[in-house]
């Protein structure tokens, strides 16, 4: 068995000008074909937003222990690196889940409030996901990336409230948050179907196809131009 990675160039004609794409492919070559995973275009996508997930609770991982005696501002971007990895998991439910066109479904999700992206969830797997969540987590605004909307979000009259210290300067509560979002990380992994590699005949692969499908995530939610008629 021979695992090969093939970076390819891919350049695209379009309205004038080209637009140059990097694609990876892993392939895994034996005898008698290639070994390749079939993922629908929403399933890649929901892919990606997992390893999105996944990327900002390493971040946090990473900065917690850098953050126990930092400034207000650094413990308000810790928060916001578990805001950002939930939403990541919910936006990769939503595409997991969606039977209509991707670009349907990236409307859908083109927000950072959790409990909305959690209503776009179906009822069944909702109530999974809202158990991962904590409810405090959810209400937080993601403007507290920046120090004074966060200084304005947990405190009054330019005084720290009760808030700040229950979550921001709690590091015991973010800890358990940080678990359970591994976890809501794990299990919705765990219900994209098809993720399992395959031996697929090497005149069966179409090339074409895996292109054309890199294209339109590369193209996603990017309006389409109308070409000009001439006078």
């Amino acid at each position: 068995m021979v695992v090969v990675v093939v970076v390819v160039e891919l350049k695209c004609y379009e309205n004038g000008h080209y637009s140059l794409f990097i694609i990876i492919i892993t392939l895994i070559f034996e005898s008698r074909g290639i070994i390749m995973s079939k993922l629908t275009i929403n399933q890649q996508i929901a892919v990606k937003f997992l390893i999105d997930s996944r990327d900002f609770l390493l971040r946090y991982r990473i900065l917690c222990e850098r953050s126990l005696k930092s400034h207000a501002g650094m413990r308000y971007k810790l928060l916001t690196e578990l805001l950002f990895a939930a939403e990541c998991a919910i936006k990769g439910m939503i595409f997991s889940e969606s039977t209509n066109d991707e670009n349907a479904t990236y409307k859908q999700i083109l927000r950072h409030d959790l409990n909305k992206l959690l209503n776009q969830v179906s009822s069944k797997e909702r109530d999974v996901c809202s158990k991962y969540i904590d409810s405090k987590l959810r209400d937080i605004p993601i403007d507290i990336r920046y120090l004074t909307e966060g200084d304005k979000n947990f405190g009054t009259d330019g005084v720290l409230g009760e808030e700040y210290y229950d979550m921001a300067a709690n590091f015991d509560w973010q800890k358990s948050v940080y678990k359970n979002l591994c976890k809501l990380e794990e299990y919705i992994n765990s219900k994209i179907p098809n993720k399992d590699f395959e031996l697929i005949d090497l005149n069966k692969v179409d090339t074409d196809e895996m292109l054309k499908e890199t294209y339109r995530i590369a193209k996603l939610g990017k309006p389409k131009k109308v070409s000009k008629k001439k006078q």
